[in-house]
């Protein structure tokens, strides 16, 4: 054989194929340092590759490089004697290749620095722009996704459970009570607010940015929630009565709940999802306003829908919180049997808990239960019973004139006084924690009820002052019309003043 050439000297064309069919073996293809279907050699100089056995032979691995040409896996040959022609030839094969390769690698590298450079000789301002205008899409979309997700559960509801349920022969007024006006939400959103979003962003976003104009024009239609809402708590108090007490409802329940199209999620699940709509997309509109430009034409459009959005989330909020006052005051009667007139909208319960009461005759601790409300302190006894904790109302003192004091006795630790009008307790607390905090709301509620009644005494005093500065207005009566002297209706004001005084303090109530 030949001696190989030296770096100096080029390879001829027939030793630089890539690809070549070697002369000794007619149907061996030799590519890179792998021979698929015989024995794997190479040999650089004198010098063995570094994982080369004693006789030169190194195992058939994957270089890394693989053969367009062929699929199949290597099949050794181990008593073939080595070919220096062949060992020859595949140096150089390999060698070509990996210059090829560093020449494919460079010019690769060289053309993404054209490209980085292409793209940092773009304006910053430009760059700016299209990332923020990416980003508004994406919340654009999002806004899209999760509106088609949320009508497939309207019609879940309004379309299958609801017609189900009518077609199985529950009592209408049942249907009425769990579903409200599920009905009119779906259509709202299945004819009306989805097809318009799908328009817009999915045809009309190149030429018409924006999302702030259809907001601002449907908006309005979001009050529609608040009957869904104010009627939430009684129509999961119907699910549950209806399922324990009706094998046909319950039946029809579970075998849509197993479809899958309910993902295994309860009805009661899906009737929440139109309570947490609302301020979904009040979070939804506020992130796109903070990356919507101050210059941009939807910026208008977009603030006057998020103040309609801000309100009907107001009003869905406020009616929750207002059912889990209920919802609580109703827990607090069961509680107590019967016996306290507490489930009143000017009632808001504060805290409860445990505590033990000072016997003034001996000084021993009695075990007491405690109901805080902002207008009143239930000083309750615990009575037994087999379904659940009941207690007795023993004294009832109002928050108006009362006062808290801290005791200290080293023979009673964590001990403190409400003095009321109507009756002073010595009390005592499980840890100093306890008490503190015991006291702290306690006081809280006290400064509350002042303000409040302030509040109200200033506002009783101006109206009675434009009562005496305003003079009554003749009025005369249909029936005493041709008599003389007419009458007057000083009383009618009055009234009227009444009534509007009522209204404020349950608003004052309720709401301050």
């Amino acid at each position: 054989p030949s001696a190989p050439p030296t770096p100096s000297q080029p390879p001829s064309e027939s030793q630089s194929p890539v690809c070549r069919t070697h002369p000794g073996l007619p149907q061996l293809q030799v590519r890179s340092n792998r021979v698929y279907g015989g024995a794997l050699r190479m040999r650089d100089s004198n010098k063995p590759l570094a994982g080369t056995e004693a006789s030169g032979k190194i195992p058939n691995r994957d270089s890394g490089i693989d053969s367009p040409s062929c699929g199949t896996e290597s099949e050794g040959f181990p008593n073939e004697d080595p070919i220096e022609e062949e060992d020859r030839n595949d140096s150089i094969a390999t060698d070509t290749e990996l210059c090829v390769t560093a020449g494919n690698k460079r010019d690769s590298t060289q053309d993404e620095d054209s490209d980085l450079d292409e793209g940092s000789s773009e304006d910053p301002e430009s760059l700016e722009l299209k990332v923020r205008s990416q980003k508004l899409l994406n919340i654009a979309k999002e806004l899209l996704q999760t509106e088609e997700a949320y009508v497939k559960r309207l019609n879940l509801l309004d379309q299958v459970f609801c017609a189900r349920l009518t077609e199985a022969g529950i009592p209408a007024e049942v249907i009425t009570g769990i579903f409200s006006n599920i009905s009119s939400i779906y259509l709202f959103h299945h004819q009306f607010l989805l097809p318009e979003l799908q328009t817009r962003i999915t045809q009309e976003w190149s030429c018409n940015p924006r999302i702030g104009d259809i907001l601002q024009k449907l908006a309005p239609f979001l009050k529609m929630y608040g009957e869904y809402v104010k009627n939430f708590d009684r129509a999961m108090e119907l699910v549950s009565t209806w399922t324990q007490r009706s094998a046909q409802f319950k039946s029809v329940v579970q075998n849509i709940q197993k479809q899958e199209v309910c993902g295994n999620l309860t009805l009661q699940h899906h009737m929440l999802e139109p309570v947490q709509r609302i301020p979904r997309y009040e979070l939804l509109l506020k992130d796109y306003l903070k990356k919507l430009p101050a210059s941009a034409a939807d910026r208008r459009d977009a603030e006057n829908a998020l103040e309609l959005i801000s309100t009907a989330a107001n009003h869905s909020n406020a009616a929750i919180r207002k059912m889990e006052k209920m919802h609580k005051l109703l827990e607090v009667y069961e509680k107590l049997g019967g016996e306290e007139d507490i489930v009143n909208p000017a009632n808001e319960f504060i805290k409860e808990g445990h505590i033990k009461k000072m016997s003034a005759k001996n000084g021993t601790a009695q075990d007491r239960y405690l109901y805080l409300f902002n207008n009143m302190v239930l000083y309750c006894v615990p009575k037994l019973r087999l379904m659940g904790q009941k207690f007795s109302v023993r004294e009832r003192i109002d928050i108006a004139g009362m006062e808290v004091q801290e005791n200290v006795k080293q023979n009673a630790p964590h001990t403190f006084t409400i003095i009321g009008k109507q009756r002073s307790l010595e009390l005592q607390a499980r840890t100093a924690e306890e008490k503190d905090d015991w006291i702290k709301v306690i006081l809280a509620t006290i400064e509350k009820h002042k303000q409040n009644s302030e509040t109200f005494k200033a506002f009783n005093i101006s109206c009675s002052r434009d009562d005496e500065h305003t003079p009554d207005t003749p009025v005369t009566h249909p029936s005493s019309e041709g008599t003389a002297g007419g009458g007057t209706e000083p009383k009618k004001k009055v009234e009227v003043r009444n009534v509007f005084l009522f209204y404020f303090v349950s608003y004052l109530f309720t709401v301050v």
